[in-house]
């Protein structure tokens, strides 16, 4: 029986390999039933059998062959160094550790964002809008949060390009390119500075649990955040309730001593009518206290706050501002403003423009009041100036009057700290508009072939600064930056020539050297 088999053994080894080579070529190509490639699998290893029994003695001979034992105990050596770099991978996906080898720890995490992190109780999403074209530092910000997700499970991140998905940009309301959005639960916190501080206060802020509470005068003809309409300031509202602020109403006449226990800022947007003298020292007794109040009036309104501004050493003029230099779309009673100086209210504004529609100047006062010397955040450009003839504003033909009208450049908002009292200081923030941020002004939309689209601003984020830096939110965490070390070598011709040569020449010769005596010793 095996004699006869001798003469087709080798057609029956060449039916085995051509049948797994076949199984193996369909499992590549995928779409094909189990069943299928088991039975090529089983017939070839019929086959393959077969040969093995016409021909023991070749087989015995091929296997046990030196060439056979060297390259079989290379096919060994070579499957514990695949298991050992699996097992490596593996320890290396479930147990995670670094070590920072610079002298100056550069990638290393500062403790305070490690003890935030650590200090989560509940799940924290960072969804970072990055688009592909942006020339923005995606690396460095995906490596700074992979860290940040090292430290606690409860911290999870990803990356969205906002032209590729706009529809998620428009949930998040995101309008900038490098924005990322902390979330926790239904509260968000946006940070537009990537570096660690800023991606660690962002945490912190959404990760809170006590809520700053923020009030809005009413009662004087103020913008309302409950108003949904153009005059409104709901969207505003909405915006600060992410942020985690409480927003309510308060009715100063209502008062029969003090502003409520829980009040963080006290904001009065817009007044049409007088203050009367009681609410006013209302006003001032809550800053006599260490408080906080954001105030925002409008041209050729009396508002009776005047004593209150003067005590922080700001006075309103009773003119509209005019800028034919730097106006909204050519709209010289609108000014646009898109240089700022160095201020918390101000941080983020880099790039960007605000503008005001109808708005009147401020100047500061002399002398300036003991410890509260204001900073002006918002300036306007030098062919600027304050429209005193209201007459000419109403029938649009206003013209710079050099003996009566202030020439620019125009301050048109204030920020004060009072640095004579106890801590937290007192603060004080002054606009000399109010419907920069109201609802009608965020969704302005121009006209632009023939195409209606959304003006972008940076007034939402300028009223979100000027708020947490009078509620003490600007800079929870601060984190001094680190400075990159620069360690340069300098290496002389001849030790030069020696790291050329020797990674050009050295290495390559004793690596092929070393092959030749193996060859000859296996030869």
């Amino acid at each position: 029986m095996r004699e006869r088999l001798q003469a087709w053994a080798t057609y029956f080894g060449g039916v085995g390999l051509a049948l797994w080579v076949v199984a193996g070529i369909l499992k590549l190509l995928g779409n094909q039933p189990d069943e299928r490639l088991i039975a090529l699998l089983v017939i070839g290893a019929l086959f393959m059998a077969l040969y093995v029994y016409a021909r023991p003695a070749q087989v015995r001979a091929a296997v046990t062959s030196r060439g056979v034992r060297y390259g079989s105990n290379a096919l060994v050596i070579t499957i514990a160094f695949v298991g050992i770099i699996a097992l490596l991978n593996f320890m290396g996906s479930r147990y995670h550790t670094r070590q920072d080898l610079t002298a100056s720890q550069s990638f290393t995490l500062s403790p305070l964002t490690v003890q935030v992190l650590k200090d989560l109780k509940e799940p924290v999403k960072a969804v970072a809008f990055f688009t592909t074209q942006g020339l923005g530092n995606r690396q460095e910000v995906e490596d700074r949060l992979r860290e940040y997700a090292n430290v606690n499970e409860r911290f999870t991140y990803r990356f969205v390009d906002p032209e590729a998905e706009p529809q998620i940009a428009n949930d998040y309301k995101v309008q900038f390119d490098g924005t990322v959005v902390f979330e926790r639960g239904t509260r968000r916190e946006n940070a537009l500075q990537t570096d660690e501080q800023g991606l660690t206060n962002a945490l912190l802020k959404v990760s809170q649990d006590k809520q700053p509470a923020t009030y809005f005068t009413t009662g004087h003809g103020e913008h309302s955040p409950d108003d949904s309409g153009n005059n409104g300031l709901s969207l505003m509202k909405s915006a600060m309730e992410q942020e985690n602020y409480k927003v309510a109403t308060l009715d100063l006449k209502s008062i029969t001593e003090t502003l409520p226990s829980d009040i963080t800022a006290l904001i009065i947007a817009g007044p049409r009518q007088p203050f009367d003298p009681q609410e006013v020292k209302i006003v001032q007794d809550y800053l006599a206290k260490n408080g906080r109040v954001l105030i925002m009036l409008d041209p050729q309104v009396e508002t009776g706050l005047e004593p209150l501004l003067k005590e922080w050493g700001v006075q309103a003029r009773n003119d509209v501002v005019y800028d034919p230099k730097l106006g909204f779309f050519g709209q010289a009673q609108v000014p646009v403003v898109n240089i700022y100086p160095s201020h918390a209210v101000t941080q983020d504004l880099t790039g960007m423009s605000t503008f005001f529609p109808g708005v009147r100047s401020l100047q500061t006062v002399t002398p300036a009041p003991t410890g509260k010397m204001p900073t002006a955040l918002l300036t306007t450009s030098d062919a600027s100036w304050g429209e005193t003839d209201l007459d000419s504003v109403k029938n649009q033909n206003a013209k710079l009057d050099d003996g009566k009208d202030a020439k620019g450049p125009l301050t048109l908002a204030y920020a004060a700290e009072d640095t004579s009292g106890s801590t937290p200081a007192a603060r004080f923030v002054v606009f000399g508009n109010s419907t920069f941020v109201t609802n009608g002004t965020l969704t302005a939309r121009i006209s632009v072939g023939g195409q209606q689209s959304q003006v972008q601003s940076g007034n939402g984020l300028l009223f979100g600064n000027a708020l947490h830096w009078l509620a003490g939110q600007e800079n929870l965490i601060q984190i001094p930056p680190k400075v990159p070390d620069q360690r340069p070598i300098f290496l002389t011709g001849e030790q030069s020539g020696f790291v050329f040569w020797s990674t050009f020449l050295l290495v390559p010769g004793a690596i092929l050297i070393l092959g030749i005596l193996v060859w000859w010793r296996r030869r």
